[in-house]
């Protein structure tokens, strides 16, 4: 019996040395310390901050309207001063997240003060009227940068910003203790860091109400001549970035940027044939008397004014854009020069504003694609396969406003880190001289009278002056009734004397130039007039 005793004894003793190592062992791991914290405490995200969007001027284009988010911890004095403060369906909905017995998200628009409540001031990343959403771009569902500028720099935006939470201490069925303070991680206030645009807020905002007032489907650019810096970029119909789901599903295409597709452009293009015409020497005085249409290779090409123009020279042509004269002109400059011309000015290359910020290239035929004198009529008035974005049509007109050099178009000032100082993200181009000053000057002059006496009076402005170039280009698609469809243009610069924007207007369907984008034109230049004190 002794010994049966002393075995039983030592046997236990065992054991219970094996169960004290065992706790011991439990007691220092490190996982199991985190999952006893993480059961005794409870945690609701209440946002996540992103880096900011600014504008030229350092004015900011997201995270622009404050709201009040309220997250609250259920209790009998925090269940009345939530019901005080809500109506309606939600109401019933917030008092079934009171019954659950844990913290829970509340969004009433205004703070609500009480025991258990903690209000946090939070930023809408986009207003419902967002500026630029198709140069911005938009995030999906779970946060995430789908495209546009928010997608080009996802990851600088994202490192930015921080997850902001409040953690609570709980007991064993998760409901808050009483006497604890909550913790709260992170700061709901917008960083200052991000990217830095060459938009114009002021302008981009008047332009992008305008465009959507006067447009049914186009788009509106307006560029510095002098550096090809985009001021204004709009294209409708325009989409909010918080109904993306909504836009979809729009047989309009609101998501489509317009601005930076490509589209046949017409008489616009009449610009760039005079350019290569005029650096090859042909003067301006050279004559062509037009009867409303002329035949190439016994193919009949007809203008717009069927009953003719007369005699007309250079400058009276472009005034009133007549396709015969250019029709010969092109003849006479010759396929590859019109070409060149127009590669320098940027047609027929893609524009890379940011990665993945891409406008299309349009389409420029190649030399060896011009295989008979019918091609070359048809380019020589902007017609055939020609096509060109809005923002290439703008870099057209900014590189006769400006004296003759080429301009990259470009969307993107650099990086702040403070809101303040501005980290450039490309370096300077250099200035690429495609035409003579001389003709530079020229084109601008004609371009005036276009504006003062020809097809684009309706874009005068009321004060400084502007020149123009009207176009009502073909696209060989038809409507629903059998007709041709065929899209206003007006692209133009402002001031007459020194000037310092291109503004191209295109309206889809729009059918006269003249007579519908060139008051549109008219009407961005009085505006920007008014904000610049007269561009004094």
């Amino acid at each position: 019996m002794g010994k049966r005793m002393i075995t039983l004894y030592s046997i236990l003793i065992f054991c219970f040395s094996i169960l004290i190592l065992r706790v011991y062992v439990l007691t220092q791991s490190t996982d199991l310390t985190a999952a006893a914290a993480s059961q005794s405490t409870y945690t609701v995200d209440v946002t996540k901050t992103r880096g900011a969007i600014y504008d030229a001027n350092l004015n900011r284009l997201t995270d622009t309207k404050e709201d009040i988010i309220s997250v609250v911890a259920p209790s009998p004095e925090s269940m009345m001063a939530v019901a005080s403060n809500v109506t309606g369906p939600q109401r019933q909905i917030i008092l079934n997240q009171m019954t659950s017995g844990l913290p829970f998200l509340c969004q009433t628009g205004k703070k609500i003060y009480s025991k258990g409540i903690e209000n946090f001031t939070v930023t809408k990343r986009w207003e419902d009227n967002a500026l630029a959403p198709h140069i911005l771009g938009y995030l999906d569902g779970e946060g995430k940068a789908v495209n546009g500028i928010e997608l080009a720099y996802d990851q600088l935006l994202a490192e930015a910003g921080e997850e902001v939470k409040v953690r609570y201490t709980v007991d064993g069925m998760q409901s808050p203790l009483p006497e604890s303070i909550p913790e709260i991680i992170g700061s709901s206030q917008p960083p200052k860091a991000g990217v830095v645009l060459t938009l114009d807020k002021e302008i981009q905002q008047m332009v992008q109400s305008v465009a959507e007032e006067s447009i049914a489907a186009g788009a509106v650019v307006v560029m510095d001549v002098e550096t090809g810096k985009i001021r204004a970029c709009a294209s409708v119909p325009t989409f909010s970035p918080s109904q993306v789901a909504q836009a979809l599903q729009d047989q309009a295409s609101p998501l489509f940027n317009r601005a930076f597709a490509g589209y046949s452009v017409g008489s616009t293009f009449k610009l760039a044939v005079a350019a290569a015409a005029l650096e090859q020497g042909v003067p301006t005085s050279t004559q062509e008397t037009c009867l409303g249409g002329i035949t190439v290779n016994g193919r009949m090409f007809y203008c717009h004014n069927r009953g003719g123009h007369g005699e007309v020279d250079m400058q009276e042509a472009i005034e009133q854009s007549c396709n015969p004269y250019f029709v010969k002109l092109g003849q006479e400059t010759g396929g590859a020069n019109i070409i060149y011309m127009a590669q320098a000015m940027g047609f027929g290359a893609p524009a890379e504003f940011a990665p993945g910020v891409v406008s299309s290239g349009g389409y420029l035929p190649a030399v060896k694609e011009i295989t008979n004198n019918m091609d070359l009529a048809n380019l020589s008035f902007g017609q055939g396969t020609l096509l060109a974005t809005p923002v290439q049509i703008a870099a057209m007109v900014s590189s006769i406003a400006n004296g003759g050099y080429a301009v990259v178009p470009s969307l993107v000032e650099g990086i702040t880190q403070d809101g303040k100082a501005v980290e450039p993200v490309q370096p300077e181009y250099v200035r690429n001289k495609i035409m003579s000053s001389t003709t530079a000057d020229t084109l601008r002059r004609f371009m005036v009278a276009v504006v003062e006496e020809g097809s684009g009076t309706g874009g005068k402005p009321e004060e400084g002056g502007a020149g123009g170039k009207t176009a009502s280009a073909q696209t060989g698609h038809y409507n629903e009734t059998g007709e041709e469809i065929v899209h206003a243009w007006f692209a133009g610069f402002f001031p007459e004397q020194q000037p310092k924007y291109a503004v191209v207007v295109l309206v889809e369907g729009g059918e006269f130039g003249g007579k519908v984008a060139s008051p549109i034109f008219k009407r961005i230049a009085d505006e920007i007039y008014s904000m610049e004190g007269k561009m004094e």
